[in-house]
């Protein structure tokens, strides 16, 4: 039996299984094959590596009982966190149940981690607006990985009684 965390009318977030990668590796979007090929990792090793990392979390978004998003965190170190998502079409088809649960599901995966974050390439606008508008932050520096241009995206503790937290600060991590 799966362990049900969070259900927006009929997508639902649950603990990932090993299945759940070979679910929804050929489906992937171009978008995020893009993203795991410029890793240097194909989509089901992407998707299946993060559940044999001692500390990562890793969720499963279901659409009904399909699986259509796995999503988590990998410890960088004991404040830091690898945040990532890796979907199938029908998120974008269910966009508004999807959004509803996002900030929510940050929440989660941000989870005791002072700072979570990784990196977009910059073409992938779409990503992007997402990424702001569940209020991570970019480096202003650009990256290269693998001969891409990529942006860092990060996003601080939420707690306003906490010293991290200060809405207007620049991103100096």
């Amino acid at each position: 039996m799966v362990n049900e965390i969070k259900r927006v009318g009929r997508l639902s977030l649950t603990d990932s299984r090993p299945d759940d990668a070979y679910d929804i590796a050929p489906y992937l979007r171009f978008q995020d094959k893009r993203e795991c090929l410029i890793m240097g990792l194909e989509p089901l090793e992407a998707l299946a590596e993060p559940l044999t990392i001692d500390g990562a979390k890793t969720y499963t978004i279901k659409y009904d009982d399909r699986c259509i998003a796995m999503c988590g965190t990998v410890p960088v170190d004991n404040e830091t966190g690898r945040v990532w998502m890796l979907g199938t079409g029908a998120i974008n088809s269910n966009f508004r149940p999807f959004l509803r649960g996002c900030k929510e599901v940050i929440e989660l995966l941000q989870g005791n981690y002072k700072v979570v974050e990784n990196y977009v390439p910059v073409d992938h606008h779409e990503t992007i607006m997402w990424l702001s508008w569940c209020g991570f932050v970019f480096d202003e520096h650009l990256h290269e990985i693998n001969g891409h241009t990529m942006m860092r995206f990060v996003r601080c503790i939420n707690r306003k009684n906490n010293v991290y937290y200060l809405q207007q600060r620049p991103v100096t991590h």
